[in-house]
């Protein structure tokens, strides 16, 4: 008897001190977790996009005959931005294809916040990618930069805002199949725009895009603050 309560004593004695060192343990800021994941899937997603960065120069570089017409490079910029938002597909839908939502779902941090951490290197490798890509094209192509910018934010934002929609609204599974086919749609319609169209990419028309530019960024604001906060997105995952 004098033993059980020698074992237990020393038993209770290691539950306090390990208690004690858990509440010293310094817990880690979301700071250094989004680091955590930017050095985990960042390096692989960024060589991806410096391959398409330099596939897209290729591209801009041997084709100036061919770009000669403004309806033309306005075609091109859409589909090329568009397939820089269609990178980050894949690793959006990485959970789910590993089998790991319950695993992460058990994390200190809710499934919603390491959403925000990979939408957040996601978003890094997006951005100089485009920089990259406005800049191949005023260097190469007779286009302004202000137009350019507006080629690329434009199918950019609008593929985010649908993809972002369904990734809140959407099982893991219908939100890649879904993803694909608004992407894969939206390219085909710029691809093959009718020489009518050529008068929405006129000077005249800049103020009209600027404002679709600030509306569908405003609806992808929109979406991502539903994403973090409000959606059932944890939900959506583990079914």
């Amino acid at each position: 008897m004098c033993t059980n309560d020698t074992h237990l004593q020393a038993t209770i004695l290691l539950a306090k001190r390990e208690v004690c060192l858990k509440q010293r343990r310094r817990r880690i800021s979301f700071a250094r977790f989004l680091g955590k994941q930017i050095s985990m899937i960042g390096r692989k997603l960024w060589i991806l996009q410096g391959i398409f960065l330099l596939s897209a120069y290729a591209v801009l570089s041997d084709s100036a005959e061919y770009l000669r017409s403004p309806l033309r490079l306005a075609k091109l910029l859409f589909c090329l931005s568009i397939a820089v938002f269609m990178t980050a597909l894949p690793l959006l839908y990485r959970s789910v294809r590993y089998r790991m939502q319950e695993i992460e779902a058990a994390a200190r941090f809710s499934l919603g916040k390491l959403l925000l951490a990979r939408l957040i290197a996601i978003s890094i490798g997006d951005l100089f990618l485009l920089c990259g890509i406005f800049l191949v094209a005023v260097a190469k192509t007779s286009l302004s930069a202000d137009i350019t910018v507006i080629y690329l934010c434009f199918p950019f934002l609008l593929a985010g805002s649908g993809c972002l929609y369904m990734l809140g609204h959407l099982s893991p599974n219908r939100f890649l199949a879904g993803s694909l086919l608004f992407c894969t749609t939206l390219l085909l319609v710029f691809s093959f725009l009718p020489e009518q169209c050529a008068v929405l990419f006129q000077p005249s028309f800049f103020a009209a895009q600027i404002v679709s530019c600030a509306l569908l960024l405003a609806f992808c604001a929109r979406q991502l603050r539903y994403l973090i906060k409000l959606s059932s997105y944890e939900e959506l995952q583990l079914n």
